[in-house]
């Protein structure tokens, strides 16, 4: 098994720049509706969000939005460290000619993480099948998902976000009649397999991202058609229904890359997307602005609820494979609501609501991540609502040290991928050596 190894660098970078937001009245948290974020759905989105192929609507990340912002106090004492748990001066004394400060370390290769999110072929589907909607997993669609990745590949993607279980519903995961899960259903298995395989056949690497907010949606909320739906967030709120799920699906998931011939493949693990828009209540760090999920729409929980299962769920995940780990936070505003959770890099995400309030090119020290390197896990790849072109863009990210750049996303008819690619590729084509493990 590859030795996976993190170096969490230090940035100590300064710039000028900040904001102020009032509310969050105006946050459109439903994927379908909303003027941004990732949302999955038979057809396109009419906000920002990937659409699935087929099946009912599925929901995604929240892209408009205001609030506080963010307190720029520091964030814990810098640190180095390694994924593993190890001292980082394992790497000491291996040549590495690519070595991109203030990148994410892994195997003693320090990078610019660079590439797209998939982040899914079939929302819902990908990781287990639904054959209620005539959807198969990865293992049913293997040649359409490879000739995706290659594609990928072909225009200078090195590392692919993909999500396996945003929502709760059908037969990706098995439930008892109290709603506690008590395994991975359907295909799980064989499609984190097929994954691996295939990242392996065209050459990228890839980012798992486990769960989403849209797993807190209520059970009756836009139910999907002919499965049944059910919410993470009663089991995330009681600690033994947590710890199931931590057994029975974290683990199981880990096990299944940690026990793939091509695992080397799971750079990383994002356990999961922009939890924020499914808590209630203060933040318990770094004065971060409260959260103010939509209770009329999710089963909310509290930061100390959700940090619970980010953190119980690092320890799995890296246990079982070394591999480092994030949380992909909503936006830098709440930029130490993962400060205390474990990780390994932070991961925000950028749209222009955010840009509005937290200027992309501020370094993230300016905002208190001095400790860890900083991953910018999801912006419009089409530059949406940026005012700013892909290039200078994501080059400046670089040049103030940013430890990676993903944009949004592959399979969204908003963010058209196929005439983007060619700025994504380009990018990569000027920095080969640092954007690719």
């Amino acid at each position: 098994m590859r030795n996976w190894l993190y170096l969490a660098g230090v940035l100590q970078l300064a710039a000028a720049g900040s904001g102020c937001i009032t509310s969050l009245e105006d946050v459109d948290l439903d994927g379908l509706d909303g003027a941004g974020g990732d949302s999955g759905d038979s057809g396109a989105a009419s906000g920002g969000g990937a659409s699935g192929s087929g099946g009912p609507a599925g929901t995604g990340d929240a892209t408009t939005g205001s609030g506080t912002p963010a307190g720029t106090g520091g964030g814990p004492a810098a640190t180095s460290s390694s994924a593993s748990g190890g001292d980082s001066g394992a790497c000491a004394g291996v040549e590495d000619t690519c070595r991109f400060e203030g990148g994410v370390q892994i195997d003693c290769r320090l990078r610019f993480m660079y590439g797209v999110n998939y982040a899914w072929r079939d929302f819902g589907a990908d990781f287990g099948g639904q054959p209620t909607w005539s959807q198969s997993g990865i293992s049913g669609k293997k040649a359409q998902v490879l000739a995706d990745l290659q594609d990928m590949r072909a225009n200078g993607v090195d590392v692919v976000r993909w999500w396996i279980y945003p929502r709760f519903y059908g037969d990706q995961i098995a439930f008892d009649g109290q709603g506690n899960p008590t395994g991975l259903g359907g295909t799980s298995t064989q499609d984190i397999l097929a994954a691996l395989e295939l990242a392996d056949q065209a050459q990228v690497n890839v980012m798992f991202t486990l769960f989403s907010f849209d797993g807190f949606y209520k059970a009756t909320y836009n139910p999907p058609s002919g499965l049944t739906a059910v919410s993470m967030g009663p089991i995330v709120a009681d600690p033994a229904r947590r710890a199931r799920l931590i057994e029975n699906v974290v683990r199981p998931v880990a096990q299944a890359v940690a026990s793939s011939p091509h695992r080397s493949r799971m750079l990383a693990w994002d356990v999961i997307n922009e939890p924020e828009w499914a808590m209630t209540g203060p933040s318990l760090h770094g004065g971060d602005p409260a959260f103010e999920g939509d209770s009329s729409k999710f089963d909310l929980v509290t930061h100390q609820q959700m940090e619970a299962l980010a953190k119980e769920s690092a320890a799995v995940l890296r246990g079982e494979t070394g591999a480092p780990v994030s949380v992909g936070s909503a936006a830098i505003k709440w930029g130490q609501a993962w400060t205390h959770a474990d990780v390994d890099f932070y991961q925000v995400h950028m749209y222009g609501w955010v840009n509005d309030w937290f200027p992309y090119n501020t370094p993230p020290s300016e905002w208190g991540l001095t400790d860890k390197p900083v991953v910018m896990g999801e912006f419009p790849i089409n530059m949406a609502e940026m005012d700013v072109t892909y290039d200078k863009f994501v080059s400046d990210l670089y040049n103030i040290r940013y430890a990676g750049a993903l944009s949004w996303s592959i399979t969204d008819r908003n963010f058209p991928w196929s005439s983007s690619k060619t700025a994504v590729k380009a990018f990569a084509d000027k920095h080969p050596c640092e954007t690719r493990y």
